[in-house]
């Protein structure tokens, strides 16, 4: 995601000549340009303070290269050592790998284009500040819509200049993207855990997630979503509870059940249910009534999602449309809490989640030195600027280009392997 990605007539000397048109079409892409937002970068870019964040990115995206590079060996040794992480990953399809809203199954279209456009827009942003700040033109920036979807922005700085510019302030640019990036990704990450630290569970226990039809269950009126509160007055609060009460239990026997059930379980609904015999070889012989349950743990899971700790990195990148019982926001774990942010709780944290997660992903992949990325460039100067002297452009080129295909090579691997082994 560079900062000059307006059109590809950019990257043309020919084009420069002339000045690009305000709107361009070349179906199904919209570029509309403006010099509008030239005041706010100069405004911002005499900031004191940009110039003191300028020379933070520059430490920020070596650190972002690093767990970049270190989350694709790790994908990589898991589907080489780990067969089951393959055949999860096949499952889920090649999809999975674009983060496109629509496209990907799991990124929701709504909160995935809004994150999208956001991290975007903040990138190149950061690209227009800095440049300002050192003293680059800025030509244009603007925004790219698919027909009159808004899918990004640009921010054109002068390549000119940029090129001639001196090392540092070269680095200082390509950087600002990555580090505005995640500066807004840690922010909506605490905001998620903030919202996540206020929820109250406002039920706990067994959950009847299925009631197999034509067994006792259903004939006495249990249904799917119930949670287990007592059988025989004897309080249910957990698998194993469950599971002591029915242990002494035969065929024939009938059991006094009660289930919370409706809006915010606050409804109460007791029946009798007569035990049958399993049919199924692991319970042959036990008494069952032909329920599907699970554990709620709906505390458990809140006290584990919201402990904030160095290694629970990765959790947090776990979507909720994906890993649906490890998300307290998940479309299946929301009603089981509330919040003082009122009915709409789960709306704010999935916003602001999927903020953290795309901005977050859009900071590595921009990192990682793989050129023309701004990681990729920064690579490219840096090696320039320390061994410039002794090795010649060339071979700092071909180390460039190398380390490119090495990592684009990585990619290939990782997306690959789950389909062919």
């Amino acid at each position: 995601m560079g900062y000059s990605v307006s059109s590809l007539t950019d990257q043309n000397p020919e084009a420069e000549k002339t000045e690009p048109g305000r709107i361009e079409f070349n179906f199904p892409l919209l570029t509309v340009r403006t010099k509008i937002f030239s005041g706010v970068f100069d405004k911002l870019g005499s900031l004191r303070a940009s110039r003191l964040t300028s020379w933070v990115a520059l430490a920020i995206v070596p650190v972002v290269a690093a767990i970049g590079m270190y989350m694709l060996c790790r994908s990589l040794f898991e589907l080489l050592w780990n067969p089951a992480a393959g055949e999860a990953v096949s499952q889920l399809g090649p999809a999975a790998y674009l983060l496109l809203p629509g496209i990907n199954p799991f990124l929701p279209i709504v909160y995935g284009w809004l994150a999208i456009v956001c991290a975007i827009v903040v990138h190149e942003g950061a690209h227009g500040i800095i440049a300002r700040n050192r003293g680059l033109k800025v030509k244009s920036s603007g925004l790219l819509f698919f027909l009159v979807i808004p899918i990004g922005a640009f921010v054109d700085v002068d390549e000119e200049q940029l090129e001639k510019a001196k090392h540092r302030d070269s680095l200082r640019v390509m950087a600002a993207g990555v580090a505005g990036n995640i500066v807004v990704a840690l922010v909506c990450l605490l905001a998620v855990l903030l919202i996540v630290n206020g929820l109250t569970p406002v039920v706990n226990g067994v959950y009847v997630s299925e009631v197999t039809e034509g067994m006792p269950a259903q004939e006495a009126g249990l249904l799917p979503s119930d949670v287990f509160v007592s059988i025989d007055n004897v309080p249910i609060a957990s698998l194993e509870e469950l599971a002591a009460v029915l242990e002494n239990k035969s065929a024939g026997d009938l059991v006094h059940v009660t289930v919370a059930r409706g809006t915010d379980w606050e409804e109460r609904f007791s029946t009798s249910v007569t035990l049958t015999e399993s049919t199924e070889e692991d319970k042959e012989g036990k008494a069952v009534m032909g329920v599907l349950v699970g554990d709620l743990v709906t505390e458990e899971r809140l006290t584990f999602y919201r402990t904030l700790t160095p290694e629970k990195l990765f959790l947090y990148m776990f979507p909720p449309s994906l890993y649906p019982g490890l998300v307290p926001f998940s479309d299946f774990l929301v009603p089981f809490y509330t919040s003082v942010l009122g009915a709409q709780w789960h709306v704010y944290a999935n916003t602001f989640f999927w903020l953290w997660f795309v901005n977050f992903n859009v900071a590595l992949f921009n990192a990682l030195p793989i050129y023309p990325l701004d990681g990729g460039r920064m690579f490219n100067i840096t090696l320039k600027s320390v061994f410039g002297r002794r090795v010649s452009e060339k071979t700092i080129t071909r180390i460039t280009a190398f380390v490119t295909v090495a990592i684009i090579w990585l990619f290939v691997m990782i997306i690959l392997i789950p389909f062919i082994l």
